[in-house]
């Protein structure tokens, strides 16, 4: 690891050594609290892939690396911006020829320790404290290099604007742009929902999959930007709340799983108002005396509308059964 202290009026920039890795557990839960799929990604051009990559290829040592990486963000480090320190870390993971890089810019803070000595309780205060609040990472990003090959996409977070929106000059300091929309992550967020209600219909105190869809768009409805653990608790409120651990056990996992297929995992974002809108039922009768009942929100999907000609088609498709009997004849 390397630190680097950014921000403050007047120092010039400092370039400081490479480190050991001190209080591994401390930055490791920082990592693990920040890390999600990535919702950014590299432009042509971007000075820190070009500076991970000729690290983690052995083209530039380290310490070399690291100060490259803290100079560009000391000079591109803008005025209304916090003082704070600035990490670079190296970390190998489980996997062949693969590295992961995290930049990390910390606040640091004034805190006052309580010690003992002989016998009595003294105050010491400390300048530079980091503390293990989230709010206290300002700013952070991952960035994983395999065979020397930096991920097009990246996981970056910014405190100084909405999630998952980045700050103009962190993004140029990045060389990064929005890759994913939230039009496109209110997408996936509606096939996570659905995907989940349906593994888990048969805990659903209905199983009508669009009543559960619309208590877990209900659930979210209202807030200013849904998280993971968001997610968890509409599918949960749609579930009924069951009181059974091992159901609500179920529940989660389904739901967490489908957060990682749809690349939705840890991220958090506004979702688009009309994602989370319930829509109406729609009925459909015909001349054949046929009546068509289903969720707004199935057609296109377990239902599908065609015209042929002066026809219309429609098709209906379901894993299961719920229903499938006959109606008293009705007598004039």
């Amino acid at each position: 690891m390397i630190i680097h202290l950014v921000g403050k009026p007047g120092e010039p920039f400092q370039p400081r050594s490479e480190i050991d890795v001190q209080q591994e557990e401390f930055f490791r839960a920082r990592i693990q609290n920040e890390a999600g799929d990535g919702v950014h990604s590299f432009v042509a051009g971007s000075e820190v892939r070009r500076l991970m990559e000729a690290i983690a290829s052995g083209r530039m040592n380290f310490t070399e690396g690291g100060q490259a990486l803290a100079r560009r963000f000391f000079e591109l480090h803008v005025r209304q911006s916090v003082a704070g320190a600035f990490f670079v870390l190296q970390l190998a993971p489980a996997v062949a020829d693969t590295l992961l890089y995290a930049l990390i810019k910390y606040d640091y803070r004034e805190a006052v320790e309580l010690s003992d000595a002989n016998g009595q309780s003294i105050l010491r205060a400390i300048v530079q404290a980091f503390v293990k609040e989230r709010q206290a990472v300002q700013k952070f990003c991952l960035i994983r290099v395999r065979n020397g090959v930096a991920d097009d996409m990246v996981c970056a977070s910014d405190r100084m604007k909405e999630s998952p929106d980045l700050t103009d000059y962190f993004e140029r300091y990045l060389g990064v742009r929005r890759a994913k929309s939230n039009a496109e992550l209110s997408s996936r967020l509606n096939e996570v929902l659905r995907g989940t209600l349906q593994e888990i219909r048969d805990i659903l105190p209905e199983a009508d999959i669009g009543a559960a869809m619309s208590k877990a768009k209900l659930a979210l409805q209202g807030r200013a930007t849904v998280s993971n653990a968001d997610v968890v608790d509409a599918v949960r409120h749609a579930a009924g709340r069951p009181a059974d651990e091992n159901l609500l056990a179920r529940l989660d996992t389904v739901a967490r799983r489908k957060l990682k297929n749809q690349q939705l995992q840890d991220v958090e974002f506004r979702p688009d108002r009309a994602t989370l809108e319930m829509q109406p039922r729609l009925i459909v009768r015909t001349a054949e005396r046929v009546r068509l009942e289903f969720p707004g929100e199935e057609l296109g999907r377990s239902v599908t509308r065609e015209t042929d000609g002066d026809e219309t088609i429609f098709t209906v498709r379901t894993r299961n059964l719920v229903e499938d009997g006959t109606l008293p004849v009705k007598t004039r």
